[in-house]
């Protein structure tokens, strides 16, 4: 199916990977005759862009498209975590209250024409509907692989959603006054072991996601440098 021939609304998260910062979820809605003009500015899968043309192409979308996006700090996605939500979970109702907003910012005649809604797919359509028991919309809902580089609604939602992840970084980073790394590594398992030692574990699990197997690796961190003092 060509997407971009139609009128769609694509939905997309950034920070899932990342044990620092938060997870940003965006949905936005893009008519068919809005689709040369965003390819015109550069629009495309955001993995193929830099960070500076990110947050460029971004200010740039929200002046053409209507667009919902949510980002779900550290101390919210934990609690749920920490309430028995799992990470399928979480996503599902995130792209599905996301669509639901963008599509009410829509004017009636809009919101009948929309023909498809595209996801960037996560997991199946049956585990999308248990988590979400009444998804809006499904008749429209299309869950793709590398959905972004087949709607380019569904790239502009990846671009809007990773500029507000990097905004967000941008601020961590003032606020530690060091450059936070990205993703999960050793790298960044160091980093957290450092603040852990100074600050405590609970000040790290503030600006983190609790349920990555990073933490255990890095309480293993500062109990080893504790115990070679």
């Amino acid at each position: 199916m060509n997407y971009d021939m139609l009128n769609t609304i694509g939905s997309d998260e950034a920070g899932v990977g990342d044990y620092f910062g938060p997870m940003t979820v965006c949905a936005a809605h893009v008519p068919k005759d809005k689709v040369a003009l965003l390819r015109e500015l550069g629009v495309k899968d955001s993995k193929n862009l830099s960070n500076n043309t990110v947050d460029k192409l971004a200010h740039d979308i929200t002046h053409i498209v209507p667009y919902s996006l949510v980002v779900l700090d550290n101390p919210s996605y934990n609690k749920k975590i920490d309430e028995g939500w799992n990470i399928v979970k979480l996503k599902a109702v995130l792209h599905d209250h996301c669509i639901r907003n963008v599509f009410e910012k829509l004017e009636p005649k809009q919101q009948d024409d929309v023909e498809a809604i595209v996801i960037d797919q996560f997991t199946t359509e049956n585990a999308y509907q248990k988590y979400v028991p009444e998804p809006f919309r499904l008749d429209l809902i299309h869950q793709e692989t590398k959905a972004e580089s087949k709607a380019i609604a569904v790239a502009c939602a990846s671009i809007l959603a990773r500029s507000k992840y990097l905004e967000q970084m941008s601020n961590l980073n003032q606020h530690l006054k060091k450059e936070v790394p990205r993703g999960a590594s050793k790298k960044t398992d160091q980093f957290a072991a450092q603040l852990a030692g100074r600050h405590g574990m609970e000040y790290v699990d503030n600006l983190t996601k609790k349920h990555f197997k990073s933490r255990q690796k890095v309480m293993d961190l500062v109990d080893q440098k504790r115990n070679n003092r």
